[in-house]
């Protein structure tokens, strides 16, 4: 499966349950016998599934442990192998995790209904477990989000979770799903199911109407008032000609993963949060715009955020076109972050 193309949304059309333990673009850690690896248990007990992750910790003393948040599509915890052997060369432990229904976790992965919510949701059983653990409520934890993953832990310290640092790496920071204009333009996201047009304009057209008539409104909502949401951004597009004969059995916004990425506004938390934070994105990616996040976030003049941009590194800070993914990330975006992280 080629997880580039799922960057934000895979049409799935129905819910999958993954039993696979590492995916081709993971890779077991080098030299693991030199670590202790604690397989860890969590209950979510509203969804009744149980999920499951390990933390590999250096065998001697350490400070600081970082929960890793992938991007979208499937991970288990063999992702970011590269970071995590270089972490824990520094003696920072590191926490990685079978996302729900992938590797060992139990629960169904479906791209079109596991939202942003929801793994926020399996992330804070997550972050409770571990801070509250007696063996590691001494230890500094931070939390690292890639791309989707960023948008997770937000979603996390807007639940009012307080990690002690954190790394938002290529992570969209302009509200309400601009960063999906952005893929439109680039063309690593067409729509082309969503948004049948010749005319990249129209198809920015009608987004822009989706994205102002579900920006800023609650994720609890109803399906009745999300119903009722539709219905008159459908009435604004077909106005400008979106009709039946423009999208293949779903239109835009359709799905909840996507719909719940569209409604979210973090960038009253950005410009508020006191919490130590490191952004780092490459010059060249294509999926989220550098520049464009970047003047947002300098914009807010929050002096708890560093801001790092890395020439000639696409999103996954690799040099290169992107045909896949990759964990194989530079050594002078990895050595960035963890000499942070080191100094918090």
């Amino acid at each position: 499966m080629n997880k580039l193309k799922i960057l934000i949304i895979v049409l799935f059309l129905s819910n999958m349950s993954f039993g696979q333990e590492m995916f081709e673009y993971e890779k077991k850690i080098q030299n693991e016998e030199n670590y202790n690896s604690i397989d860890l248990e969590f209950i979510n007990a509203k969804e009744k599934i149980k999920l499951y992750g390990t933390l590999i910790e250096p065998k001697k003393e350490y400070t600081k442990i970082l929960i890793i948040v992938p991007g979208s599509g499937m991970d288990t915890r063999n992702c970011h192998f590269k970071l995590t052997e270089s972490l824990l060369e520094k003696d920072i432990a590191v926490f990685r995790y079978d996302e729900r229904g992938v590797g060992k976790s139990e629960g169904k992965f479906s791209s079109a209904n596991y939202t942003i919510t929801d793994m926020a949701n399996d992330l804070s059983i997550i972050f409770d477990s571990i801070k509250t653990n007696k063996n590691l409520s001494s230890k500094k934890i931070g939390l690292l989000g890639h791309s989707l993953g960023g948008l997770v832990t937000m979603s996390l310290v807007e639940k009012g979770y307080k990690p002690d640092f954190i790394i938002q790496w290529a992570t969209p920071v302009q509200k309400n799903g601009e960063f999906l204009k952005y893929q439109l333009k680039t063309g690593i996201n067409k729509f082309e199911n969503e948004l049948i047009f010749d005319s990249l304009e129209k198809k920015l057209a009608v987004m822009e109407i989706f994205h102002n008539s579900f920006g800023g409104t609650s994720v609890e909502n109803t399906l009745k008032e999300d119903l009722k949401i539709y219905k008159e951004a459908l009435k604004k597009a077909k106005e400008i000609g979106y009709t039946n004969k423009n999208y293949n059995r779903f239109f835009y916004c359709n799905f909840n993963s996507q719909k719940h990425i569209v409604k979210k506004d973090f960038e009253t938390l950005y410009a508020q949060s006191k919490i130590p934070m490191l952004y780092i994105i490459g010059s060249d990616d294509k999926f989220v715009d550098p520049i464009s996040e970047i003047n947002k976030l300098q914009s807010f003049q929050n002096n708890k955020i560093k801001i790092v941009v890395l020439e000639g590194l696409n999103h996954y800070l690799t040099k290169g076109q992107l045909d896949k993914p990759t964990y194989e990330i530079e050594n002078i975006a990895k050595d960035e972050m963890i000499n942070w992280v080191v100094n918090q």
